[in-house]
């Protein structure tokens, strides 16, 4: 397994060249949330009420991989850090302590989601939209959350090849995933007739095959790392003593340890709060779009999500990239390598931000147009107004989420969620004023997101300015 020692060379030329494949990676990963929309408003014959059943049920999948992400996050910044410090042993003690710790959560989240997604459903207005919907919503719901495992582990492992430098492995398992998993949702769907339930079972199956792939490639190649230092931390970096011969107990030895189980939890519960919140969020508005009882408004709101998200997936991407960079730097004491790094990568983020605003003003109609099979003009003409409003604002939401990559590499935990909430806590307020209190339309909602984004964005840079991360980034082991 190829690792990256990010602490050496050309900053910009060695973030760009990590963050590469993980955009290409993500591009794939939002194709593989999109498919099942795509396939459900091509090949059902019922297509209004299927892709309307699938972006209903699409903001509760996203807490789910919001909390593994979340794990993800965790695992990540702190396998990073011992990994830039050049304690190989100790990498890969918390490497097997991150995969004890998220098959654990998955587990307990597995059970939680059997007794809350349909409650969750009814909570969301989802039978505003009639029982059909509702009904194939919550089926497919139930054989997602049984996926649980796969997705959780899949994330955590994701995070652990980039946390050591290497972005390639996770592209090409998830290219085989995506790939895989629409070759059998069209069996499924368009052959076997297995409606939204079979785009369910083949996430299943291809989540599965891949969890379990990346899984046996992680663990074969962690053996290849020293169990020993190739050589000395650079000075000032953060140093744990290795376990004595007394500590190395049930709780402190080569597969688990407490202190390391600690490190990791200490940055993925705020990461999980923070995330999850988001998404819990996100619940909420789309429960408010709900309301408004129209299947073709909750169909065109779900495809121009997943149509912007895309956008803000590679900006999360290289924000992660960010982060990694920034943790491994701090973790070798290259503080001002590190910021060199951020202004490279926030050069960049606004070059993309200009590109994409300009292609999604004059494309709008077109991308919405690829989810619905007879070109129905209200969703079309719904989801591109969404995009309209949402795409000039992109230059200001990539300057939030570079700084948030940054200020969470450097372990500043309060700093990044600080941020987030700020985005989220607008973002919903204001959704809901509109609406119940002002009587607005929902295009109300729309403009909650750009406002939302512009204080979260100044928050962020508040807290980098403050140079607080500076104090907290050595605290984290």
């Amino acid at each position: 397994m190829a690792t990256k020692d990010m602490s050496v060379g050309k900053p910009v030329k060695v973030l760009y060249a990590f963050a590469i494949p993980m955009i290409i990676s993500v591009l794939f990963q939002q194709f593989y949330n999109i498919a099942d929309s795509l396939i459900a408003g091509n090949f059902i014959h019922d297509e209004g009420a299927a892709l309307a059943a699938v972006n209903a049920a699409y903001p509760v999948t996203v807490v789910f991989i919001a909390i593994g992400n979340g794990f993800g996050i965790g695992g990540s910044v702190v396998i990073s850090r011992i990994f830039g410090s050049k304690q190989y042993a100790r990498t890969k003690t918390a490497n097997f302590t991150s995969l004890i710790n998220i098959v654990f959560f998955a587990l307990i989240f597995t059970l939680i989601g059997i007794f809350v997604c349909r409650p969750l459903l009814s909570l969301m207005n989802s039978k505003e939209l009639g029982e059909e919907i509702f009904k194939q919503s919550a089926e497919y719901l139930d054989i997602y959350i049984y996926g649980l495992i796969f997705l959780f582990v899949y994330n955590v492992v994701s995070s652990t090849f980039q946390a050591l430098g290497n972005s390639k492995t996770p592209l090409a398992l998830l290219i085989f995933s995506t790939v895989f998993n629409v070759i059998i949702d069209i069996i499924f769907v368009k052959y076997l007739d297995w409606g939204v339930k079979g785009l369910a079972w083949g996430t299943f199956i291809a989540q599965g095959l891949a969890s379990v792939i990346s899984l046996i490639i992680l663990l074969i190649n962690m053996a290849k790392l020293p169990d020993d230092y190739t050589s000395q931390p650079d000075e000032g970096a953060p140093v744990e003593k290795a376990p004595t011969a007394k500590s190395k107990t049930l709780f402190e030895n080569a597969y688990f340890s407490i202190g390391a189980l600690k490190s990791i939890l200490l940055i993925s519960l705020p990461s999980i709060l923070q995330n999850s919140t988001v998404s819990i969020g996100q619940l909420f508005v789309q429960g408010l779009v709900n309301s408004f009882g129209n299947a073709n408004l909750v169909a065109a709101y779900g495809s121009a999500f997943k149509i912007n998200y895309i956008i803000i997936s590679i900006f999360l991407t290289i924000s992660n990239a960010m982060a990694t960079f920034t943790s491994q730097n701090v973790g070798g004491n290259h503080l001002d390598r590190a910021k060199e790094g951020l202004k490279g990568g926030l050069v960049s983020m606004i070059a993309i931000a200009l590109v994409s605003t300009a292609l999604y003003l004059i494309f709008a109609k077109q991308l919405i147009g690829v989810f619905v099979s007879d070109k129905n003009e209200e969703i079309i003409s719904i989801g591109s107004k969404f995009l309209y409003i949402l795409s000039p604002f992109y230059i200001i939401v990539c300057i939030k989420i570079i700084f948030d990559g940054f200020i969470r590499g450097a372990g500043d935990m309060a700093g990044f969620t600080s941020s987030t909430m700020t985005d989220l806590v607008v973002r919903v307020g204001l959704s809901f004023l509109f609406v119940k209190a002002l009587g607005m339309s929902y295009e109300s909602i729309w403009w909650s997101w750009p406002i939302g984004w512009v204080l979260g964005a100044g928050v962020s840079i508040v807290f980098y300015i403050s140079k607080r991360w500076q104090k907290t980034s050595l605290k984290t082991l």
